[in-house]
C-alpha cells in the first residue's frame, strides 16, 4: 500500500503542479485555473488508492504468505512513525494555510498550500514508513 500512496501522491502532485505553476507567471492570479485541475489530481490520486485497496483484496493470503507479507510489531512501528512523520508535516502546512488567511492574501494561496502540504504530508509519511522497513530511520 506504501507504494501505491507514493505513486499515486507523485502522479496527481506532479499532474497539478505541472498545469497550474506555469500559469501563476503568465497571467494574472484571478484568472490562474486550479480547482478543476486540483479535483482531478484528487481522483487520480484516490483512483490509485482503490486500484491498490482492490489488488490486496484479491490477494490470498497465501500469496501473502509466500510473499513473506507478514502483519507483526515492526508494521505497527513504522505506521507509527510514519504517521508521526505525515503528521507533523501536515500541522505545518495547516499553519501556513492559517496564516495566509489571517494575513488576507488571495484564497488561491491558502488552497494551495494545504493541497500540496498535504499531499506532501502524506508522502513524508509514506517515505518514513518505508524507509523504517529498510532499517534506514
Amino acid at each position: 500500500m506504501n507504494r501505491a500512496v507514493a505513486l499515486g501522491t507523485v502522479l496527481a502532485l506532479g499532474w497539478y503542479l505541472i498545469r497550474v505553476v506555469p500559469q501563476i507567471f503568465s497571467r494574472p492570479l484571478d484568472e490562474v485555473s486550479w480547482k478543476g485541475e486540483m479535483m482531478i489530481a484528487i481522483v487520480v490520486f484516490v483512483a490509485t488508492l482503490i486500484a491498490d485497496i482492490v489488488r490486496a483484496a484479491i490477494s490470498s493470503r497465501n500469496e501473502l504468505d509466500e510473499a513473506g507479507v507478514m502483519d507483526d510489531e515492526r508494521d505497527h512501528a513504522a505506521e507509527r512513525r510514519g504517521d508521526a512523520w505525515g503528521g507533523h508535516a501536515m500541522h505545518a502546512a495547516a499553519f501556513v494555510a492559517l496564516m495566509l488567511l489571517v494575513f488576507e492574501f488571495d484564497p488561491f494561496w491558502a488552497a494551495n498550500a494545504l493541497f500540496v502540504g498535504a499531499m506532501l504530508a502524506g508522502l513524508t509519511s509514506t517515505l518514513v514508513k518505508l524507509l523504517t522497513y529498510r532499517g534506514s530511520v
